[in-house]
Formats: C-alpha cells, structure tokens, sequence
C-alpha cells in the first residue's frame, strides 16, 4: 500500500483529495459522500486506480486549457478556436464529439498544472470536472491511469506524458518518411468556392480540365511541385442531393468520364495525386450504402432521427473491407494520399473507423499518406499526417487566436506524426484579402509542417504571388521539417 501523502510527495503534487464513489454518471458525475481511500496509487506521477471509480481533486486557476474541446461562435464557421474554460464543465473526453479538432484528453491550468488519461480502458466514466472555481475532479475509474504534475512546468510534463503515452500505446515517433510526405501539398477545395457562382457550386465544379487548369496555373507561377489533392466534388451524387455523395466514392461520369486518365495527368505534370474522402459519414442513398447496408451507422450528431439526413459509419461493420475496396481503386491509379474529412462523431466510435482506414490502407502500401484532423495521442498511432483544418479568416473573430490554437493542439497532442499547415490564406473566400493572406502565411513561416495551398494566390495580388512563392521555395530547399517532436 502506498500513502497519499507519500504519492503527493513523490509526484510533486499539491494538497490534492481522493476519494471513491459509486455507480458516477460518466457525463454528470454525481456529488456524494466519499469514502476516503489510501490505497492503490503508483509512485511517481501516475495514479492507478483500483476500485469502482475514484476521484482526485487538485486546486487549479482558471482557465483550463482543455485540447480535446473547442467552442466557438457561429460567425465562425466550423469547429471554434477557443479550447480555454474559466466556467464549470464536466467533459467525458473520450465520448464527447471530435469536432473539426479535437486533442489529447489533457488538461492544464493557468499555472501549468497538467493532468491527462492514459488508457481507454473505463472510458465511459473518465471525466474532468471544474466547478467553476478553483478545484478540478477526474473521475477515474477502475483500469484506468492518471498522469499528474503540478510543478508548474506545463509544456514539460506534456511532453513527458506524451513519451509515456508511446509505450503505453506501443507505436513509435515517426523518424523518416516518403519524401513526397515532406512535399509542398495544393488542394482544389477553396479554388473551387472562389470560382463558384451558386450556393453550393462548388461540389460539382470539379472535372478534368479543372485540375488541369490548376496545375498549370502552378506551373505558371513557378511553384515547386507536389502533392495534389481533389477535394470534395470529384465523387458521384446518385439522387443529386451533396449528401447522397457520402459513401459514394466513385467518379462522376461526367466530371471525369476517364479518372485513371486525370490520375495519370497529375504524374505526367510531376505531382502525386491524392483524394479527400470523407470515409466517416455514409448516406442511405450512397453507392456504397446500397451494397453494404450494415455500415449506415447513426444520425444523432448530424439532425436527430432524420432518416433522410447523412449518417456515421457503423463502428462495429466490417470498415476494413469497404476501406480498402475503396483505397486500392484509387491506389492502381496512382493515388498515394488520401485526406480522411468528417471525422465529426464522437471519439469512442472515430477511433475505431481511423483504425480500420489506416489498416487498410497499411496493408496495400505503407507509404500511402493517410491524413486525419483528429490530434488525439490515442488516435495518432493511426495516422500519418495531422492537419491544422479550416480556418475561416475574416473580421468577425479572433482568427489569429485560432490559427495559433489549433497549430499547437496539433503539434502537441499528435507527437511524432507529420502536420499539415492547411488551408494558407483560409477557408472564407469573402473574406480574404491580400493583408490577410500575408498575415496568415506570416504565422506559418518556421513551423513545423508543410505548408498546403489551396486557393490559388493571383486572386489577391501579385504582393501574395511573390511572398507564397517565396515561402513554397524556401521550404522546399531549407525545410521540410514535418514531424512533431514535442516529446521527450
């Protein structure tokens, strides 16, 4: 038996309490009596716990920094770029909703306290509770494992954390990868919103000719060569509606009657092809849907019970089999990167979707860039390649707070594995304009990650045409660092 007190002098910790209850709600945990334990923790910083579930309290100063989940404001479009909390909360980090990013199931205060799970073992009752004041509960039931230090050295103990985790979850850091992993990436998805003139345009403006176009302006502007990914759009929509194409990952006959064809274009002109697929979400109308029915999971986080609304991939069907259907298709073609989107569910089914994704694709060629934007340390041991995801730059938010948050959720909670810096210049077309794009490519330059052009920068002025170039060119000749090392 190990005394508390010894435990908390061992761990560095603060007058922290600890206790047990019983039959706790994973989402509400319950306010109880407790009965006072003493046993069953570890030396060192890591509490095991040994009984139903137990809590430990530490005093924290707000606002908690909590990378597993944002907010935001709906100006802002997409997943919000705050992940700090002073208001009380009670968060199930491995049941709440991936968002478009969501980390590790850490938290850290003010003042750099850091506490973080360490196995999924019980993951229905690990919980984080702040009330709001300055105490912070973690629900740990039995099997799992708590990281503490309260030494004040966040980032440090971060780092340490995420060296255990390795172990832990039996993968190591990347150290050398395919070298076109490093390469400059473009991306048809914010060209083709500029270049739409209807709501909604811009999923059916993709066809051979506009990649062609794309590359060519490329070219033009004497940019180095990469990857080139098409994004949403280059699939079928069977009853026309966008959400029928969910599941239906094969060409559109008329957009690209010949698709190894637009493949083979890519290689000629010197790029590696790669395709987004948002292998997440399924809809009943799909190809795919219609030939292996058990894979329509649930609707609840799209419009509750809505049959005719997109559906979540059934966790428990055989994800493997309709994955690497899929993936070798495009693979025989010469697709070497694919852009996994929509990874929107909660995390306790998504870890099981990426790891079939992931799976599959491995065992066809394991030099496939598998690309996800959930910087989770449980899902990273399947993933190639975290990326920074949408940023809509305007004036209606703070959206340097957020090309800065979710950069470091990224690098941090996703060690060892490449990032994509995406989207230069932003996802909101409107509101674009040359200091913007300055200032965002400005924000990029020196960090970790390669850099990805979508929309193209001869919209905003010749100013963005010589500063990206310069930016693409001295990454491609000096850089090309895309792995993260924050670990020990």
């Amino acid at each position: 038996m190990t005394n508390r007190r010894s435990f908390i002098k061992k761990a560095g910790l603060g007058m922290a309490g600890i206790g047990m209850a019983n039959a706790v709600s994973a989402q509400t945990p319950q306010k109880s009596k407790i009965e006072k334990s003493e046993d069953g923790y570890a030396t060192g910083s890591i509490a095991k716990a040994k009984r139903d579930i137990e809590k430990v309290q530490i005093k924290v100063q707000a606002p908690l920094l909590v990378p597993y989940n944002s907010s935001g404001k709906p100006e802002e479009k997409g997943t919000g770029y705050n992940f700090l909390r002073s208001e009380a909360f009670a968060h199930n980090p491995f049941t709440i909703n991936c968002g478009g990013i969501s980390g590790s199931p850490v938290v850290m205060d003010a003042n750099g306290k850091f506490v973080g799970f360490m196995t999924t073992f019980g993951l229905e009752h690990s919980v984080f509770e702040f009330d709001g004041k300055e105490t912070l509960t973690i629900y740990v039931p039995e099997g799992q494992e708590l990281y503490i230090d309260e030494s004040g050295k966040g980032d440090e103990a971060w780092k340490e954390y995420n060296t255990l985790m390795f172990e832990k979850l039996r993968f190591m850091p990347l150290k050398t990868v395919p070298k076109f992993w490093e390469d400059v990436e473009y991306c048809t998805w914010v060209e083709q919103k500029i270049q739409s003139k209807v709501r909604r345009g811009h999923f059916k403006l993709l066809t051979h000719d506009f990649v062609k176009d794309y590359l060519d302006k490329v070219i033009a502007l004497g940019y180095p060569k990469g990857k080139m990914t098409l994004d949403h759009g280059w699939g079928l929509f069977p009853d026309g509606s966008i959400e029928s194409g969910f599941g239906s990952w094969v060409p559109d006959p008329k957009t690209f009657p010949n698709f190894a064809k637009t493949m083979g274009m890519i290689q000629e002109k010197g790029f590696t092809p790669g395709l987004w697929i948002a292998f997440p979400k399924i809809h009943h109308n799909s190809t795919y849907a219609k030939k292996y029915p058990d894979m329509l999971g649930d609707w609840r986080s799209t419009k509750a019970s809505d049959p005719k609304a997109e559906r979540w991939l059934n966790p428990r069907a055989d994800i493997y089999e309709f994955a690497a259907e899929v993936i070798y298709r495009y693979y025989k073609m010469g697709v070497m990167k694919f852009k996994i989107d929509m990874s929107y569910n909660t995390k306790s089914d998504m870890i099981f979707i990426h790891k079939e994704l992931y799976r599959a694709a491995k065992d066809i060629d394991k030099n496939i860039e598998m690309e996800f934007h959930v910087p989770d340390i449980f899902f990273a041991k399947h993933a190639d390649v975290i990326r920074t995801n949408d940023i809509w730059i305007n004036n209606k938010y703070d959206w340097p707070s957020r090309v800065k948050m979710h950069y470091e959720v990224s690098l941090k909670s996703c060690p060892g594995r490449g990032i994509n810096l995406d989207h230069i210049g932003g996802n909101d077309t409107a509101g674009i304009t040359e200091e913007k794009w300055l200032q965002h490519l400005a924000m990029y330059k020196g960090k970790t990650g390669y850099p990805l052009v979508s929309v193209l920068p001869h919209h905003f002025g010749q100013k963005c045409i010589d500063k990206t170039g310069e930016y693409l060119w001295d990454y491609h000749k000096n850089g090309r660092k895309i792995i993260s090392d924050f670990y020990k």
